[in-house]
Parts: structure tokens; C-alpha cells; sequence
């Protein structure tokens, strides 16, 4: 009897040092799973930090990379897609997806590839820049020559304009020798000084056209002016007064005559007849041809 009971007891501590050992195996086990999750979740929550770290860090390499390529002239296309992608990327990290180290290690490939065409590019816009200063530094050295030559041109021209004024004036008739007489109705010459009034009803100016091998050997216009004494010029169209250009500007002129000028010292003599008397006092004879003053003289009435 009192062998079956320390039997009992031995089969009944046995029992509760497996229940014991398996309890201890059970809670051991669950205990590991716990921190397990714990690691595991640990892990993707810094996964997903990295991850979206690096895709901040490219989406604002992208946006620079993007601005200096805009200013430079290039393509942004490709560039503004891949950050399109890369957006869409980080929105999906954001929901839990995880697996984006290929898609990083894609996109800094990416980022590598473009950094060598932007420095290219940076390369050729530094050519076209240079260039463009040497053109324009060629422009204007081009404009500064054409200016010089303007300028050139016109010192020749205003010298030409000069030399041309000059060899005009030297090829201008001259007169010389001009005598005025006044020529009674019955054709008695006198001398232009003190004649009186009823004895002067013609005006005759003689004068010597001098030689001049300047002066082109052909018709001459002379034009006479005899300005009465109040400083009118005498002039009437019925006895071939008209008007010639003097200085820019309409003269009146008493009567003019065409001559062939032989260059030779040749005698001209004009004749005026005026249906009016003369006044008395003094007139003044002017002679112009081919625009210019070639001689003056007098006569005097009383």
C-alpha cells in the first residue's frame, strides 16, 4: 500500500515537470516570435525612411537638373518623365511598398547619365557664347571700320565738294574793263558820267571777257542788272528783263545776251533801250553769268 503511493507521487511529478517544461518551451517560443515582428517591423520602418530620403534627394536633383537644362536650350522631355515616374515611386513607398532599391539605383544610373550630357551641353553653350562674343566683338570693329570709312568718304566728298567749288570758281568768267556809255536817241555815244537825262535813251556797257583756259569754251548767258538810284533794278519784260539764280536765291535782271565765249580775250558790248527817261542821280551796273558776279561799273545821270 505504501508502495503504490510513492508511486503515484513519482508519476505525478513527473507529469508536472513535463507540463512545467513544456508551458517554459511554449511561452520561450512565443517570447521569440514577438521580438522577431518587432526586429522585422523595425527594419521596413527604416527601409521606407531610407527610401524616401533618397527619392527627396533625387526628385530635387531632378528639378535642378531640369531648371539648368531649360536654360541652356536642351530637351527637357526625358528628364521631366523620369521625375513624373519617380513622384509615382514615392507615392507607392508611401503605401508600403518597399522594394525600391533597383528603382533608386536606377534613377542615380540615371542622374549620372544626364550630368554627363548637362556638362556637354554646358561645353557647347560655352562655345556658342564665345562665339557669339567673337561675332559680336567683330561687329562692332566691323561698324567702327564702315563708320571710318563713312567718315573717310565724307572728308573726301567735303574735299571733292570743296576742290569742285574752287576749280568752279576758277573757271568763272571775269570781265574786265567795264565802261558804261549812254547813247543819245540820234546815236551819240557819251561817256557814263554826269549825262543828262534827255541825252540818255539807250545804255550801252562794254567789256573785255577774259581769257581763261579753265572756262569751257561755249554759249554764255550774261546776265546785266543796272540798279537805278533808290537800289530798284531796272526791269521791264518788254525789253527782256527777267530773273536768274544767284546764291540759292531769284535776281531780277535788266536784259541778259548769250555769247559764244572764245577764251581769247573777246570784246561783248550790251545794249539796253528803255522806254522810260532816267532819273537823275546814280546807277550802279552789275554782270553776272554761270551764277557768279563776273564785274560791275557805273554811270551818272543829272
Amino acid at each position: 500500500m505504501e508502495r503504490k503511493s510513492n508511486t503515484g507521487l513519482v508519476v505525478g511529478l513527473i507529469l508536472m515537470t513535463i507540463l512545467a517544461a513544456v508551458f517554459g518551451y511554449l511561452y520561450y517560443k512565443e517570447h521569440n516570435i514577438t521580438q522577431k515582428q518587432e526586429t522585422d517591423l523595425t527594419a521596413r520602418v527604416q527601409e521606407l525612411a531610407a527610401s524616401e530620403i533618397k527619392l527627396d534627394s533625387i526628385s530635387k536633383q531632378l528639378d535642378a537638373r531640369i531648371l539648368e537644362v531649360q536654360n541652356l536650350g536642351g530637351d527637357i522631355a526625358e528628364l521631366q518623365k523620369v521625375k513624373a515616374s519617380l513622384e509615382s515611386d514615392r507615392a507607392a513607398l508611401r503605401k508600403g511598398n518597399t522594394n525600391m532599391g533597383r528603382k533608386i539605383k536606377e534613377y542615380e544610373e540615371f542622374l549620372t547619365k544626364k550630368d554627363t550630357e548637362i556638362a556637354q551641353l554646358r561645353e557647347e553653350n560655352q562655345q556658342l557664347i564665345s562665339q557669339n562674343e567673337g561675332l559680336t566683338q567683330e561687329r562692332n570693329e566691323l561698324q567702327t571700320s564702315r563708320q571710318a570709312v563713312r567718315d573717310s568718304l565724307s572728308g573726301v566728298q567735303a574735299q571733292n565738294t570743296e576742290l569742285e567749288s574752287k576749280v568752279t570758281m576758277a573757271a568763272a568768267l571775269r570781265a574786265r574793263n567795264v565802261k558804261v556809255y549812254a547813247v543819245s536817241s540820234k546815236g551819240k555815244v557819251r561817256e557814263g558820267e554826269n549825262v543828262k537825262s534827255k541825252r540818255v535813251d539807250k545804255v550801252r556797257v562794254d567789256f573785255i571777257l577774259e581769257k581763261n583756259p579753265l572756262t569751257a569754251t561755249d554759249n554764255k548767258t550774261i546776265y546785266l542788272r543796272i540798279i537805278d538810284p533808290s537800289g530798284a533794278t531796272i526791269s521791264d519784260t518788254k525789253t527782256g528783263s527777267g530773273v536768274f539764280q544767284y546764291n540759292g536765291q531769284e535776281q531780277g535782271y535788266t536784259i541778259s545776251k548769250d555769247v559764244l565765249y572764245s577764251n581769247n580775250n573777246q570784246d561783248v558790248s550790251i545794249m539796253y533801250d528803255r522806254d522810260a527817261p532816267f532819273t537823275s542821280g546814280r546807277y550802279t551796273i552789275e554782270l553776272y553769268s554761270e551764277g557768279f558776279s563776273i564785274g560791275e561799273g557805273s554811270f551818272s545821270v543829272k
